[in-house]
């Protein structure tokens, strides 16, 4: 028999993000692998240098997603500003 880990993720604006390329940074409907597996990878305690043991962790297992209900996608604007130059006060 199988042995499986189910798990329900849920955010009312939650967003996964695509890799990003000029100003925009696409958005996924559903995680990707290596968001799960980041994860999974938090939860044993498995560092993000600790890049074999991550490896090993991917190539173990399967995922599959299943989305029970379909959020409406919005477009969010951020901004960032660069701050100015610090002046020297004494």
């Amino acid at each position: 028999m199988n042995s499986f880990l189910l798990f329900r993720l849920h955010g009312n604006m939650a967003a996964w993000g695509d890799i990003a390329v000029g100003q925009e940074r696409p958005i996924h409907r559903f995680p990707s692998k290596t968001a799960i597996f980041g994860l999974l990878a938090a939860a044993l305690g498995i560092s993000r240098t600790e890049e074999e043991a991550f490896l090993e962790l991917n190539k173990s297992y399967g995922y599959a997603v299943l989305i029970e209900k379909e959020g409406t996608l919005f477009v969010d604007y951020q901004t960032t500003q660069v701050p100015g130059a610090r002046k020297n006060i004494r």
